[in-house]
């Protein structure tokens, strides 16, 4: 089941920081250093949202699943 939610409002510096986190994680093939990629998206992107949501590790690693579909 998937959470719809509002989008949020990223700065074009924040969205090609996340850009290039995502770029990261595929490069990397260490399951570890592909968490460690994936937890610092997952804060870049609670800076952005507002106070009190929550963002899993499963959802960001979701976002990495959507982009490399397209």
């Amino acid at each position: 089941m998937s959470v719809t939610r509002k989008p949020i409002d990223i700065s074009p510096a924040a969205a090609r920081q996340f850009v290039a986190e995502l770029q990261a994680y595929h490069a990397q093939y260490d399951t570890n250093r592909r968490d460690e990629i994936a937890v610092r998206a997952r804060h870049l992107l609670l800076e952005h949202m507002p106070k009190g949501s929550k963002l899993r590790l499963s959802e960001v690693k979701e976002l990495d699943r959507l982009k490399t579909k397209k």
